[in-house]
């Protein structure tokens, strides 16, 4: 048993050596940081780019939104007549209930 537990690790080694080895391609290809770095940023700069452009045309829609909001609102109030302010009384001239009467 202690042979088995000996070994059965050096065998599941061999494999993820193996296994590893196969995927990592050929040994020729190397990985290059600059090229990849060139390939991130590239990608960054397309992506804000986009996003610049899309931000651009999207405030000018909420602008014209706001725009004709402003103008329909506007109109919808100066052809709505106005109300006369109501009276108020002034604030020592409150209605008071009438004193209860006392008639038995």
């Amino acid at each position: 048993m202690k042979e088995e537990q000996q070994n059965s690790p050096d065998i599941q080694h061999d494999e993820v050596e193996a296994w590893l080895k196969q995927e990592s391609g050929e040994p020729g290809q190397a990985f290059d940081p600059d090229q990849s770095l060139r390939k991130v940023l590239s990608h960054a700069k397309q992506q804000t780019a986009t996003r610049d452009v899309m931000t651009f045309f999207m405030s000018w829609f909420w602008m014209l939104f706001s725009g004709f909001g402003a103008s329909l609102y506007g109109a919808s109030r100066r052809r709505q007549p106005t109300r006369p302010a109501a009276r108020r009384r002034p604030p020592g001239r409150e209605r008071r209930p009438a004193p209860p009467s006392d008639s038995q």
